[in-house]
């Protein structure tokens, strides 16, 4: 029998997608999507992929494009020249350096995601992923453990006074205003 975590599905470059798909297996995406993609597995978004919506998994490496929403019961890993917009919903970030990340990154707490693995595990991949009643209460479970977040208000810091600094002739100049003009300080 095989392993179905060892499985890799490749969407090769030149392939345009659209809908919703859900899998057991792992996804290498070389191509463009449109839609909601749920793996129960790891998913790696190439360099050259495109992808438009909201996706689910276990674990995520990106190096493409995506606009949308991430929903990820592990960890996201974003390579360098990467491109997000949207939500990241995950429990663990990790991201190098020179990417371009326009979005909001949540870290539910483990029970959350806890609740969410056990779902995950009990979709069924035959059925159609749009008639799913699992997607809508994934999604409600990250977007109701955010909300609670939000509501729980932090303090604000209390910031101390800035002092001015001394300046003859209450003048800042380059040679005056704390900095030498050669980047070290007085």
């Amino acid at each position: 029998m095989i392993d179905q975590s060892q499985v890799l599905i490749t969407l090769p470059d030149g392939v345009f997608m659209e809908g919703h798909f859900k899998t057991k297996h792992s996804l290498k995406i070389e191509s463009s999507i449109n839609g909601t993609l749920l793996s129960k597995q790891k998913v790696i978004l190439e360099s050259n992929s495109v992808f438009n919506g909201d996706l689910i998994c276990s674990e995520l490496v990106l190096s493409g494009k995506f606009s949308g929403n991430i929903f990820c019961t592990g960890k996201v890993q974003v390579k360098q020249g990467c491109q997000i917009s949207g939500r990241v919903y995950t429990y663990r970030f990790e991201n190098d350096e020179m990417t371009n990340l326009d979005c909001i990154i949540s870290v539910p707490d483990t029970n959350t995601i806890n609740r969410i693995k056990e779902i995950i595990d009990g979709i069924d991949v035959d059925q159609k992923l749009s008639s799913d009643p699992n997607l809508p209460s994934l999604i409600k479970i990250y977007e109701d453990n955010l909300a609670a977040k939000e509501k729980v208000k932090l303090p604000e810091l209390v910031k101390e006074q800035a002092k001015p600094i001394p300046v003859p002739n209450g003048i800042p100049t380059g040679a005056t205003n704390g900095v030498h003009t050669n980047g070290v300080s007085k």
